[in-house]
């Protein structure tokens, strides 16, 4: 079996869950995988609250953001997310991805820094 193209690392911190995806380029399958598995760890340990770093450089397509958004909500159904993009281009308004989940009743954020992230995080 091929190694998964992406590496998911969690970490507890004060109040919230840390999670880093990591690869080489991002792609929507890649992405819906680290998320999925991500989904399973937060259903698994009870977590309402969740700050993700996404370091996968490369550019997806409108369609792909608008379906990988539109699974959101279902994926992380009464969870805070923050959600940090470093290196992924979003195309069109970085705050599509965000736009698209919250109108299906996301309950999430996306930043440009973990800083801003944690705050909002935390205000929750």
């Amino acid at each position: 079996m091929a190694d998964p193209a992406y590496k998911l690392t969690t970490e507890d911190r004060q109040g919230y869950l840390y999670a880093k995806m990591s690869g080489e380029k991002d792609s929507l399958e890649s992405t819906m995988a680290a998320v999925t598995e991500l989904a399973g760890i937060c259903l698994a340990r009870k977590v309402n609250r969740l700050l993700v770093e996404h370091d996968m450089p490369g550019k997806l397509s409108t369609l792909d953001v608008y379906k990988m958004a539109s699974r959101l909500p279902e994926l992380f159904d009464g969870i805070d997310v923050a959600f940090v993009i470093h290196r992924s281009e979003i195309p069109d308004n970085p705050k599509f991805l965000e736009n698209v989940a919250r109108n299906r009743g996301a309950t999430g954020r996306l930043f440009s820094s973990v800083e801003d992230a944690e705050a909002w995080l935390l205000a929750h």
